[in-house]
């Protein structure tokens, strides 16, 4: 539930349901049709540094989101591609295409808790909405903000997170991932925020790796959005044009 966290900065009338406070901060944050340029920085913890580049293609038909991934750099990683076919309440899996090996992954069930191109993003952070097997307490409310723990049984990489959201823009500008033996894992974490088509949306994610030490940032670089089916055909999103 990370890349495309776009919530719309307008006065609505708002829920009191931790559910509802979720679901309606998913629906704020998507654009349904959206192409983004990224760059993608990995910081180690000897203070080593690698970036790379890639593009995200986001589509969205009735309740139906696909995601298209494609990194440009490096020279080693470019053309990799990761596509996701996001459909409500059941999981779907992740489709990993290697370039170097001309090969198809299918990313699903355990797999989805491993490292995303060794990122400290796994998987299943990427995911675009709630599974249907949670269950959300709400922990705290103030003036400015919601904070929320979330609990799935199914999950096979956290025990729970706490997740605090803007009252204001219902942006989730924290979220910690505790492991299963309770210990905090990784804290997500918004940066910088910009404004386009009057949203107020997420510009640099950084999500750190307490057990680790390492973190890696996200950084929009160039976002075009509310863009015509024509400008994302479907065929963009199936494995036939992967492995193109």
């Amino acid at each position: 539930m990370l890349i495309g966290f776009l919530t719309l900065g307008l006065a609505y009338a708002q829920p009191s349901d931790p559910k509802e406070i979720l679901e309606t901060a998913i629906e704020k944050k998507q654009f349904n049709n959206s192409i983004q340029i990224l760059t993608m920085s990995l910081f180690a913890k000897n203070g080593s540094k690698t970036v790379r580049s890639m593009e995200i293609h986001l589509r969205k038909d009735d309740e139906v989101l696909r995601s298209y991934t494609r990194f440009t750099s490096p020279p080693e990683i470019a053309n990799t591609q990761l596509l996701f076919v996001d459909h409500p309440q059941q999981e779907d899996p992740q489709i990993l295409y290697l370039p170097a090996l001309k090969r198809i992954q299918r990313i699903s069930g355990s797999k989805k808790k491993g490292s995303f191109m060794g990122s400290d993003f796994q998987y299943s952070d990427l995911e675009l909405s709630l599974s249907g097997n949670e269950t959300h307490a709400l922990l705290s409310e103030d003036k400015k903000n919601w904070t929320i723990q979330s609990q799935d049984p199914q999950n096979k990489q956290y025990k729970y997170w706490i997740t605090t959201i803007s009252k204001e823009d219902y942006i989730p500008y924290k979220v910690q991932y505790y492991a299963k033996n309770g210990n905090l894992l990784k804290t997500l974490s918004i940066e910088e925020t910009m404004n386009v088509d009057n949203r107020i949306i997420p510009k640099t994610t950084v999500m750190t790796n307490h057990k680790k030490g390492s973190k890696t940032q996200i950084q929009i670089q160039e976002i075009k959005v509310n863009l015509s089916e024509e400008a994302l055909p479907l065929e963009r999103f199936t494995v036939q044009q992967m492995e193109k």
